[in-house]
């Protein structure tokens, strides 16, 4: 009989442990759980629900334009700044544009940064100064809380001038001067 006590003193023990090492478990899993869904209210991924996910009914960022599309014919407002030797000068916003390096060779990185104050989620267009007037380059910058940044690539050798510019208030930044030897 002694060693049915020792046996059921085992039986007792494991059944202990086996009781305990599920309450550590169901203990981690509730904190994973609530970590994550503090996590994901923190980082703003709960905003959709499942249905309406990839809908296509999503709510635009941005206000509809309140006004009408040019008519074909009629003259439209071009940008006009006149680009300037100095790099500081041909402010016409709030839009502050830095480059780096301001001398290149061709194809190498440039990096375009800078700050928009007050704006937020607004994409810029980066121009170049070609043929005595503006003209899209084909790379944008999204502002985020005021700051953007961006990089071009050219094999134009020479002095390039460069701006950002911003369509929906007609704002174009600074410009600078990138060479490209």
């Amino acid at each position: 009989m002694d060693d049915d006590l020792t046996d059921e003193e085992r039986s007792a023990q494991v059944r202990s442990a086996l009781f305990k090492a599920l309450a550590v478990l169901a203990v981690v899993g509730v904190l994973i759980f609530l970590g994550t869904t503090v996590m994901v209210r923190a980082l703003d991924l709960d905003e959709g629900s499942p249905d309406t996910i990839g809908s296509g009914e999503e709510e635009p960022d941005t206000a509809l334009p309140s006004t009408a599309l040019p008519v074909p014919g009629e003259e439209t407002e071009e940008p006009s700044e006149e680009p300037s030797e100095s790099p500081d000068a041909g402010k016409t916003g709030n839009i502050e544009l830095s480059i780096s390096p301001v001398l290149a060779r061709p194809m190498e990185r440039v990096n375009f940064t800078g700050d928009y104050k007050g704006a937020d989620n607004i994409q810029l267009e980066v121009q170049r100064f070609e043929d005595g007037k503006w003209t899209d380059f084909g790379v944008q910058a999204t502002v985020r809380v005021g700051t953007f940044e961006t990089y071009i690539m050219t094999g134009r050798a020479g002095e390039n001038r460069f701006r950002v510019y911003d369509p929906e208030t007609q704002q174009g930044s600074n410009v600078i001067m990138v060479t490209i030897d």
